[in-house]
């Protein structure tokens, strides 16, 4: 690339982006159009400003890709103690994700010149030009291409697909052509090679679990497929949208799977007993002095947890209690059961139609069952002592204070948190509470 070549391209693209000065109403039509006064209502106008820029800012990208590229063969990163191109450009002000971009399709730009006579025109962007880039290179990697060959990939790309779409077009692509080769010279994919499948899944330094995953294509399919009916938005009782984020919906319905795996028998034996959630919880030592021993429950992978937790993960699951003493040794094995049956939990379905949180109503099967006196206390596994609450809502009984009895309608009744010695809130009717009552603040 010529220097006064390019000093020439950035003196009159200066000279067309200039703003007019206010002493003189004459200058370049697009500095005009920058640098005016009042808003240009032209649509003409307006998209002629648009086509400009977005032509002048594609050119300005496939100028510094094909600049830094230039300037990796010259040795300049090395001369300025550098790695590569990328940093000099990051040096130069560029964001790392940007300048790694422009040294990937500047380094492409010589095997691709179909790909790269749409840049200088200006006609096509980098994160395009890199995507198309990326696509070729993928199915180059499946089955050889030749020049030809090559040249038909990137039209077929540039031409038949939008940005979003290039991966999937390449993909495409590369099954089409690895299918007619001879079956030996085939490999598998690298989207559907279960083989190269990781997980991670470590506890951070606050109890939090951490996880990554990484899939092929099938297994992950079956994972959206689990997902996509429990993590759908579920507008509010109001007809507002949904206020959780996608994450965190996500979060929740990979707990519900977890948590209907567990529930039923028809799962692999792991250690001779059919996996299950183990809580350890140790018997309180005898108060002498200088005694101080930790009372905390804790789970058999998680560790440490505090009461609400555990009293929240013995409300509804396939649980072994096992009572310790100080030093750890097991004194009791408590019974694994499911502790309300599905003939009670159809009944809280009838009586609470989903999660009865007052404003919730999310559906019977996101919903655990919750005794309100705690199990743990002795409270029973009845009708009477249960009510449907989804994970969210479960979490506040047990950690934000509120409250929950059934009235004198037998239906559930909540009280917001309060500080103690305050008078209590009103009580708040169960969500689907229709029937009529003698209750004042009854529906």
């Amino acid at each position: 690339m010529d220097a006064s070549c390019l000093d020439a391209f950035v003196d009159a693209l200066i000279d067309e982006l200039v703003p007019v000065s206010p002493e003189g109403d004459v200058g370049p039509v697009l500095g005009r159009l920058v640098g005016c006064p009042r808003p240009v209502v032209d649509d003409e106008a307006l998209l002629g400003v648009l086509a400009a820029a977005v032509s002048a800012r594609n050119l300005l990208d496939f100028v510094i890709a094909s600049a830094v590229v230039a300037a990796e063969r010259a040795g300049v990163p090395g001369r300025r103690h550098l790695r590569t191109g990328a940093d000099l450009l990051r040096l130069l002000g560029m964001s790392p994700g940007a300048a790694a971009r422009a040294v990937r399709v500047g380094r492409m730009a010589p095997v691709l010149p179909a790909l790269t006579t749409a840049q200088r025109l200006g006609g096509i962007g980098i994160e395009f030009a890199d995507a198309v880039g990326k696509g070729v290179a993928h199915v180059e990697s499946r089955t050889p291409l030749s020049e030809d060959d090559r040249a038909a990939v990137v039209t077929r790309l540039m031409v038949q697909t939008s940005p979003a779409e290039v991966a999937a077009k390449a993909r495409a692509t590369a099954i089409d052509r690895a299918a007619r080769l001879a079956p030996g010279d085939r490999v598998v994919p690298v989207a559907e090679d279960t083989t190269l499948n990781q997980m991670t899944l470590v506890q951070n330094a606050e109890g939090r679990f951490e996880a990554t995953l990484d899939l092929d294509v099938g297994t992950g399919e079956e994972l959206c497929a689990a997902l996509d009916p429990l993590c759908r938005p579920v507008p509010l009782p109001d007809g507002s949208p949904d206020p959780r984020p996608i994450n965190t919906r996500r979060a929740e319905a990979l707990g519900q799977v977890l948590r209907t795996y567990l529930s039923q028998s028809r799962r692999p034996m792991s250690g001779g007993v059919l996996p299950h959630v183990t809580l350890i919880r140790p018997v309180a030592p005898g108060v002498t002095a200088g005694n101080s021993g930790e009372v905390v429950d804790r789970l058999g992978f998680g560790g440490p947890v505090s009461a609400a937790t555990a009293e929240l993960i013995g409300c509804d699951a396939t649980l072994t209690s096992v009572i310790v003493d100080h030093s750890g040794v097991p004194l009791d094995v408590g019974r694994a059961e499911r502790l309300f049956t599905p003939a009670i939990r159809k009944a809280l379905a009838v009586r609470d139609g989903g999660c009865a949180h007052p404003g919730c109503g999310r559906p019977v099967s996101w919903c655990d069952a919750h005794h309100i006196q705690p199990w743990s206390a002795g409270g029973e596994t009845s009708l009477g002592n249960g009510v449907l609450l989804c994970r969210l809502h479960h979490s506040l009984i047990h950690h934000g204070g509120w409250q929950v009895y059934l009235g004198r309608d037998r239906h559930p009744w909540f009280i917001p948190p309060h500080t103690p010695g305050e008078r209590e809130p009103a009580p708040l009717r169960s969500h689907t509470r229709r029937t009529m009552t003698d209750l004042p603040t009854a529906a």
